[in-house]
């Protein structure tokens, strides 16, 4: 839990420590600790080859392992690999490196890549065979990936530890930015202990919020002076306030983290903050860099093509059960068609299998709530599983949607949610998807106010896409079906 102080702050025997460490420190922790792994385990695997006479390594050198030299030209192209694998996977981004499971992830995501890679540089390098290469690095794989799992946890585990939460100060007191952090609070992650609000010009009632207001600049100054301040959280109205500049500099000089409130909000909870224009125009400027990123439509698009592909062997396999069972329940149509708005606007006709009554909706489209009584009793099943949504693999092959983005929506709701969610328009920014960042996070969503916790989801999703991100959807997408959570 976040700590509230309602008591004067400058008091010495009241304030719980003096800051420890910087972000600066917990970096080179963080790749100290990961170079040490790496050093270590391919050191012992490089130990066991040559003590156990592996002929492999005549192969790929030319030569029986010969000391240094070995170990040194190993040493190098594993390096080059890992300087890949880091500029594709991030793993040191502060969005990973807090979680158990995106740490994890993200580090095996890198890890793989820097297998690939250093595979390929021996191979070119050293013109030896494909087999052997890959006789030596998978023993190092199977002996990397658990020590680099349970070190990452580790990490996130003293980071998370009372003695090393940071003092956290917030630079701006307002009705939204108290919202915003007390939303936080009740993520269930550890907070980081929270000393009160920074307004130079606070005119809100302190009864209001959350946290007391400390002072001004001046006192900002003081603390940042003694110490007494590991994070700096602004508000996004504070920026336009020139003579906070100055302090915000010093901060930074003395290790302080400084964040945007809305990026810290970005990072803890995984939603993108509904706030004005310019952030949206940020927003839409950072999609459309990850568009123009060559190496992650390739990657898309290759996932697209093989779901698809191994989709449709699946529809066509089930299909006759299916189709049985479906109209003995209910006698109609096998297959629904429904119109959704796609990419850029683009109306299409999305396939699902038919989970309701045949004119389930006599007054129009409504909304499909918890146990709509107009699901059949062989379309629940389909909704637990989610195989009513197996025919879109159809869709995806035709270019319509993807695998991974928002869920389109009927035009008509469409229309009502762009009204009273200007933002809910970025969201046909990208393809739609069968399964997405909203859809694993969020349940279904039911109301307006459903929808744009829904929205700040799949807001997020458009503006950090990413190989790691795909691959956290997939694996929760997989948890989801086979715990049957779809209603």
């Amino acid at each position: 839990m976040i700590v509230s102080r309602s008591v004067p702050f400058y008091d010495d025997h009241l304030l719980p420590r003096k800051r420890r460490w910087t972000a600066r420190h917990w970096r080179w922790v963080l790749a100290g600790g990961d170079t040490l792994v790496f050093l270590f385990t391919l050191f012992y695997v490089l130990f066991l080859a040559s003590t156990s006479g592996w002929n492999e390594f005549r192969i790929v050198y030319d030569q029986p392992l010969a000391g240094w030299r070995s170990f040194f030209c190993w040493e190098v192209l594993g390096g080059l690999a890992w300087l890949v694998s880091l500029r594709l996977a991030r793993p040191y981004a502060r969005f990973h490196a807090l979680s158990y499971c995106r740490g994890v992830l993200t580090i095996c995501c890198s890890l793989g890549a820097m297998l690939a890679c250093w595979l390929l540089f021996l191979y070119t390098f050293f013109q030896g065979d494909l087999f052997a290469c890959l006789s030596i690095l998978l023993p190092f794989a199977v002996v990397l990936f658990p020590i680099f799992g349970l070190w990452r946890a580790c990490y996130v585990s003293l980071l998370k530890f009372f003695l090393f939460q940071p003092l956290t100060v917030v630079v701006g007191a307002d009705s939204l930015s108290d919202a915003m952090l007390t939303e936080l609070c009740q993520i269930g992650q550890p907070a980081p202990i929270m000393l009160g609000y920074i307004d130079e010009y606070s005119d809100i009632d302190p009864a209001l919020l959350s946290w007391p207001v400390l002072g001004g600049n001046v006192l900002l100054h003081s603390l940042v002076q003694a110490d007494l301040v590991d994070l700096l959280v602004v508000a996004p109205d504070c920026y336009v306030d020139p003579t906070l500049y100055p302090v915000l500099m010093q901060a930074m000089a003395q290790g302080v983290q400084l964040f945007s409130l809305p990026d810290l909000y970005e990072c803890t909870s995984g939603k993108y903050p509904l706030l004005n224009g310019t952030s949206l125009h940020m927003l839409m400027e950072q999609a459309h860099r990850r568009a123009l990123s060559v190496g992650y439509h390739c990657w898309r698009r290759l996932l697209d093509l093989c779901f698809g592909v191994v989709g449709l062997a699946v529809l066509l396999g089930l299909l006759p059960l299916l189709a049985v069972c479906i109209y003995l329940d209910s006698p109609g149509p096998v297959f629904y068609w429904q119109e959704r708005v796609g990419y850029h606007g683009r109306c299409f006709r999305l396939l699902k299998f038919r989970s309701m009554r045949v004119n389930a909706e006599p007054c129009g489209a409504t909304w499909a709530s918890q146990g709509d009584a107009r699901v059949t009793r062989v379309g629940r099943v389909l909704r637990a599983t989610h195989l009513d949504e197996l025919p879109q693999v159809i869709n995806i092959l035709q270019g319509e949607m993807s695998l991974i983005g928002p869920r389109p929506e009927r035009p008509m709701f469409e229309l009502q949610l762009e009204q009273i969610l200007p933002a809910f328009c970025c969201r046909l920014g990208v393809k739609p998807g069968l399964t997405g960042w909203a859809q694993v996070k969020a349940p279904y969503a039911s109301s307006y106010a459903a929808a744009a916790v829904k929205l700040q989801y799949d807001l997020y999703y458009i503006r950090h896409q990413s190989f790691v991100l795909d691959i956290s959807i997939l694996l929760k997408t997989i948890v989801a079906v086979l715990w049957c959570s779809g209603r």
